[in-house]
């Protein structure tokens, strides 16, 4: 069923990308085993065994399972390096659910990110049940991907809210590359 779902989902997108667009995007992901994890106190980068041959682009969304843990910085032909969301230069647009509010976190350089950038006022309304999304702003991350839940710390003086990632990058072992096809549509005259 869930397939079936899909598919009627990507034949409606098809269909609607035929009407502004010459093109289509196609995606499939590719299985890539970790071969260098770089250990240090603020870095946090990962080696992939796919490269150029694989069809990997600067830019490429990594995943673990359905969470996103970063994207291609590096490339070779046969291998990446892959910036974490928990890099200190890792920034990402987000969007936080379901108060539709949004945000860029930036990583650490630990296994949590921070929310930062957001509009004043509406971090008021997060909660420990907020949900943080790609939001897909700047075309850098496909939007919709889940990456974590918010995490509120509090002091006298003030709140600060923090991003705990859905997955534990010290402990990926394999990550899905998302490979993206850029295909032209033939263009018919059909009613």
């Amino acid at each position: 069923s869930k397939n079936i779902s899909s598919e009627i989902t990507k034949y409606e997108n098809k269909e609607l990308k035929e009407l502004i667009n010459s093109y289509i995007l196609s995606s499939d992901k590719i299985l890539a085993k970790i071969i260098v994890d770089h250990k240090s106190p603020f870095l946090k980068s990962i080696i992939i065994n796919k490269g150029s041959k694989d069809g990997i682009k600067i830019g490429t969304n990594i995943y673990d399972q359905s969470y996103l843990v970063g994207r291609v910085i590096e490339l070779n032909y046969k291998s990446s390096r892959v910036l974490l969301l928990s890099d200190l230069n890792s920034n990402v647009p987000v969007s936080i659910a379901p108060q539709n509010i949004q945000a860029i976190i930036t990583g650490t350089g630990d296994n949590f990110g921070q929310i930062k950038y957001i509009k004043d006022g509406f971090s008021e309304q997060l909660n420990e049940k907020s949900i943080i999304y790609s939001s897909g702003t700047g075309a850098i991350f496909k939007s919709g991907i889940p990456v974590g839940r918010v995490k509120i710390a509090e002091d006298n003086k003030s709140k600060k809210f923090y991003v705990e990632f859905f997955s534990d990058f010290s402990q990926l072992k394999y990550v899905f590359a998302e490979v993206v096809v850029e295909e032209k549509m033939n263009i018919s005259n059909q009613e």
